[in-house]
C-alpha cells in the first residue's frame, strides 16, 4: 500500500477514535451564593461541612444545621464564611452582592447581620468595582451603632478609601485594644501617606503588645526608611520577642 493510501486510511480512522468531549457541568451561581450567605436552613441536617455543599461552595455545619454568613451569630463561623466567600469564583461573589446590600439597606435586620454584610461586601468588592458597594459601606460607617460604624471603617480602610483614614487614625489612638490593632492592619496599604505612617510609628509605643505587633507589620512597606527603622530597632530592644520580625523587615526579608 502506498504512503498516500495510508494517509487516506488514517484520515478516515482517526476522527472516529477521538475521545468524546466531557460536557461542562452546569453551576447555579445564585444558589451557591445563597448557600454561603444564608446557609441551607433547618431542613438540611449535616454531620460536617461536606453535607452543606452546593456546587463548589459550602456553608458551615454547626449543631447539625448548615449556617450561612447572615444566619450565624458566631464570630468564628462568620470569619470562616467570609474567607470562603473571598475565595469563591467571581460569579458567586457577584451574586452575593445583592442580598448583602439588601441587609445594609434594611431597617429590620439585626446588628449581627449588618456586621456580616459589611465583612462580606468588603471581600467581594474586587469582583466588580461598584460604587453602590462603597456607598453602602460609607453609609454604614456613619451609623449610630458604633460597632457597625467601626467595622465599616475598617472595611473601607482595607479597600483603600482615602476619606476614612482620619477616622482610622483616631481608632488607632483611642479605640479598644482590638480596634486599635485592627485599625493598624487596615491602614497597612496607606503607609505611604505621611500622616498614616506617623500614626503607625506612634502605635509602636502602644501599651498593648498586640497593637505594637499590628503596627509593626503595617509598617512593612516603609520599614527600611531611616526614621522608621530607628523606631523599629528601638521596639526590638524594648521587646525581644519582636526582634526577629523587626530584623526581617529592616533587612527587606518580608514581602
Amino acid at each position: 500500500m502506498t504512503r498516500t493510501r495510508y494517509g487516506l486510511l488514517l484520515g478516515l480512522v482517526l476522527p472516529a477514535c477521538a475521545p468524546a468531549q466531557t460536557p461542562v457541568a452546569y453551576r447555579d451561581y445564585a444558589l451557591e451564593a445563597d448557600t454561603i450567605v444564608h446557609g441551607l436552613g433547618p431542613g438540611r441536617t449535616c454531620r460536617n461541612d461536606r453535607d452543606c455543599q452546593e456546587g463548589q461552595t459550602r456553608a458551615v455545619c454547626t449543631l447539625g444545621t448548615c449556617f450561612g454568613l447572615l444566619t450565624t451569630d458566631e464570630r468564628v463561623t462568620r470569619a470562616l464564611l467570609v474567607e470562603r466567600l473571598a475565595q469563591a469564583d467571581k460569579p458567586v461573589q457577584l451574586a452575593a452582592m445583592k442580598p448583602l446590600l439588601a441587609v445594609l439597606a434594611s431597617d429590620i435586620t439585626t446588628t449581627g447581620q449588618k456586621l456580616a454584610a459589611v465583612d462580606g461586601l468588603a471581600v467581594v468588592h474586587g469582583a466588580a468595582t461598584r460604587e453602590d458597594v462603597l456607598a453602602a459601606l460609607r453609609l454604614a460607617a456613619a451609623d449610630a451603632n458604633e460597632a457597625l460604624a467601626a467595622d465599616a471603617r475598617l472595611a473601607l480602610g482595607r479597600l483603600g478609601d482615602v476619606a476614612v483614614r482620619p477616622a482610622l487614625r483616631e481608632d488607632l489612638t483611642r479605640g479598644t485594644e482590638l480596634l486599635r490593632a485592627e485599625a493598624a492592619a487596615a491602614l497597612q496599604g496607606a503607609v505611604a501617606d505621611p500622616a498614616v505612617k506617623a500614626a503607625l510609628v506612634a502605635a509602636l509605643g502602644d501599651a498593648s503588645p498586640v497593637v505594637q505587633l499590628a503596627a509593626l507589620r503595617a509598617l512593612t512597606a516603609g520599614a527600611r526608611e531611616p526614621a522608621v527603622t530607628a523606631q523599629l530597632t528601638e521596639l526590638a530592644a524594648r521587646t525581644p520577642a519582636f526582634r526577629y520580625e523587626v530584623e526581617q523587615l529592616v533587612a527587606g526579608g518580608a514581602k
